[in-house]
């Protein structure tokens, strides 16, 4: 008898093991769902963070999962579209005036006086001149004393050119850039639109090179005149992106690396890119040397080199913390007790927002005097609920677990941006620039060279730095190819050519 107790208590003991082991399996097979659908949804489907109602978990092909939105959410009202609702077109288009008028036998009425012009109607047409390929020849004179006294010949000077020695207009030059890193289109798909379209042939290595010299020669000095006043600015924003780089030492065509992006928008707008071969905290370190103020970014741990020296400030990304929560409202691999928990926290930081629209518009001091009023509170309800729900999404694990470690982690940054009115509640300015790399990424791949990612960065800081101060692209680089020769020539400073200085036609 005493045998038979003894084995039945230890097939117990094995069964509890068993339940044990199972219960562990189910958790770490939710989790990996959890992960897929999250891998699944950031390659197919669209990178909106609304909740729209029949958009279930792309990891599950049936799920009635009810989403419910958040706070914030716009209740949209589908009407006919009323007919014959033009948009107008810009203002700053220029304009070509074309009069239809009257035969002057017309003017005549019929009693056999004179017609006179009362009004005037006004109906606008969109037009496009072709783009026009054209030589520009370079005509210089060479003179010689007419008596013959032997004195050396005097040629007049060629106007200090973007590239010497190579045949590229700064009109040109700007195009190129533009068509690349504007509308993403690859270098090698221009060379084949200039031989079809107007049948002149070029490499795509001759245009890669007047990119790298370009940068290298012109936009360089730009670039460091606009990173010395981005780092006395005393509030930067900062994220980063992957490249890849085909010929990179000590590293195969197929590992990563990265674009660094700075952002900063008081008074002066700037947004500067550097190439990195790497993530780590010395690249952070060596882009933000000598700065101070705040520093805004995600929760990347890379940053905390920077965020621990003396005179800097590190503020979260609210926008981080929730889109965490609403990717486990989004999966169909959650389960409902993490859903609650994520719908209740989106359903928070959506009246933080919502605070943040009201006052967009308003001056700092009063952003700040209304954030005290209202967001205080409700970052403090946050804070609490975080510490009375924390070990039970630990005990959930998986996503939530990780989504309430991240929001607990990061609290004391993302409570920042209350006690300044200058300060945003997320990073958002940083991702808005990152965005046209990753869409242009799509098309033009990679880089060739180490080179060749430099350029890049240099490239896109000065276009997205123009945009970020209303400038046209193409315009503006136009505008700075030509003039930076000269003011290199003249030994002149290059404040009047950035942006914020530049009247542009």
């Amino acid at each position: 008898m005493k045998q038979e107790a003894v084995t039945t208590e230890s097939l117990i003991e094995i069964m509890n093991h068993q339940l044990d082991v199972i219960d562990e399996k189910d958790k770490e097979i939710a989790n990996l769902q959890q992960k897929l659908d999250y891998m699944i949804r950031q390659k197919f489907a669209s990178s909106s963070e609304k909740f729209p109602n029949n958009q279930p978990s792309l990891f599950q092909v049936n799920s009635d999962i009810e989403v419910i939105e958040d706070e914030e959410t716009i209740k949209v009202e589908y009407e006919r579209k009323k007919r014959g609702n033009k948009k107008t077109p810009p203002e700053s288009l220029p304009r070509v005036r074309v009069e239809h008028d009257l035969n002057e036998d017309e003017k005549v009425c019929d009693c056999g006086c004179d017609m006179k012009r009362i009004k005037e109607i006004v109906s606008e047409q969109y037009d496009i001149i072709p783009a026009e390929f054209r030589i520009i020849e370079n005509v210089r004179f060479t003179y010689v004393c007419s008596c013959g006294c032997g004195s050396k010949p005097i040629t007049s000077p060629l106007t200090p050119q973007v590239l010497p020695r190579h045949q590229v207009t700064p009109s040109f030059l700007a195009t190129i850039a533009v068509e690349k890193f504007e509308d993403a289109m690859p270098l090698d798909r221009q060379v084949k639109k200039y031989k079809k379209r107007f049948g002149v042939e070029f490499t795509s290595t001759t245009f890669s090179n007047w990119m790298i010299k370009a940068s290298e020669l012109r936009l360089q000095p730009l670039i460091n005149k606009l990173k010395t006043i981005q780092m006395g600015s005393g509030y930067v924003h900062a994220d980063e992106t992957t490249l890849q780089v085909l010929n990179e030492k000590g590293k195969t065509a197929k590992q990563k690396s990265y674009i660094w992006l700075t952002a900063s928008k008081e008074q002066c707008p700037i947004i500067l890119m550097k190439y990195s071969s790497n993530r780590n905290e010395k690249t952070a370190q060596s882009i933000f040397d000598g700065f101070s103020g705040y520093m805004q970014t995600d929760g990347y741990a890379g940053y905390n080199i920077v965020a621990n020296k003396e005179g800097v400030t590190q503020l979260g990304c609210w926008a981080h913390a929730r889109r965490k929560f609403a990717d486990i409202i989004k999966s169909g691999a959650s389960d409902a007790k993490s859903k609650t928990l994520a719908k209740e926290l989106v359903a928070q930081v959506a009246k933080l927002y919502k605070i943040e629209k009201e006052i967009k518009d308003d001056p700092p001091d009063k952003k700040k005097q209304i954030r005290e009023e209202k967001s205080v509170s409700i970052l403090k309800d946050i804070e609490k609920w975080c510490d009375t729900h924390f070990l039970n999404a630990h005990a959930i694990g998986g996503s939530i677990a990780r989504a309430f470690t991240y929001l607990k982690n990061q609290f004391p940054k993302l409570s920042i941006y209350v006690e300044d009115g200058r300060l945003n509640i997320d990073n958002n300015i940083a991702e808005n620039h990152v965005r046209p790399i990753a869409i242009g990424r799509k098309n033009w791949l990679f880089a060739t060279s180490t080179k060749g990612a430099t350029a890049l960065c240099n490239w896109y800081s000065v276009i997205e730095t123009a945009k970020a101060n209303n400038l046209d692209a193409y315009a503006y680089l136009k505008h700075i190819l030509t003039l930076l020769p000269i003011y290199e020539a003249e030994e002149k400073d290059i404040d009047d050519l950035l942006p914020w200085n530049v009247e542009l036609d």
